[in-house]
């Protein structure tokens, strides 16, 4: 499915929680915001068991609805945080996690609440493990400061589950 042109600043957030809220997953896909605001993003939707029909979903809507209150914590393997001059001081993001749906619409619920949004984002699954990454910025627009990238970096840490049990 193919989503471009202007959307909601917290389109992102409000769109991959009600799929998931729909039961549907996001296996692979890739957004970016161009320099004018319009965005461009393009994902590969799956239903999982009783999950909704991906050809009967209105994904526009999803954008503008506010997005379900609920979401489940993700469990990561791991993440790395990193400033990014080369592309204007934003945030970058990597996470990696036993997928699941919701996975990215948690991660991006925790974005939010950090005063993040993504200007891009690429998703990919694969055997089952999540990788995702963001170039994010201040929900404002602007570069975000170090003492945000550190208080994600410690958020993200909290879910992160230990070294022992990942490789089990």
């Amino acid at each position: 499915m193919q989503l471009w042109g202007p959307l909601h600043p917290l389109w992102a957030d409000r769109f991959t929680r009600g799929l998931s809220n729909l039961g549907i997953s996001i296996l692979n896909g890739f957004a970016r915001q161009e320099a004018l605001g319009s965005w461009g993003a393009e994902f590969l939707v799956m239903p999982v068991a009783g999950g909704a029909d991906p050809a009967s979903v209105d994904y526009v809507s999803l954008t503008l609805e506010p997005p379900p209150p609920f979401a489940p914590p993700p469990v990561l393997d791991g993440f790395d945080v990193d400033g990014s001059p080369e592309r204007g001081g934003f945030i970058y993001l990597e996470v990696r996690g036993p997928d699941r749906v919701g996975f990215l619409g948690s991660l991006l619920r925790i974005l939010t609440e950090h005063g993040l949004v993504p200007r891009e984002m690429w998703v990919a699954t694969r055997y089952g493990e999540a990788c995702d990454r963001f170039l994010l910025s201040a929900s404002d627009g602007r570069s975000p400061g170090d003492d945000v990238r550190h208080r994600l970096a410690t958020t993200l840490e909290a879910y992160c589950r230990p070294r022992a049990a990942a490789s089990a």
